[in-house]
């Protein structure tokens, strides 16, 4: 890696090493997953609601019944 890390302590600029380091990175490694994890749930009920309007469609419903169903 060729980007170093940075931490504050006591007003001073301090390079992230060692056992510091490797907290940081695992803790933006865990955001990052949580993250990715948000984004397919999201995507995941978008896909839901798109099948469920198609087929709503399929079976002869207006664009208005299926949004009165839908809320």
């Amino acid at each position: 890696m060729s980007d170093k890390i940075y931490i504050g302590i006591d007003n001073k600029r301090i390079e992230a090493k060692g056992e510091v380091l490797e907290s940081l990175l695992q803790a933006q490694a865990e955001a990052q997953a949580e993250q990715s994890r948000i984004e397919a749930e999201q995507q995941a009920k978008a896909n839901a609601k798109q099948s469920a309007m198609n087929k709503l469609k399929a079976l002869g419903l207006t664009d208005n019944e299926i949004e009165g169903l839908m809320g």
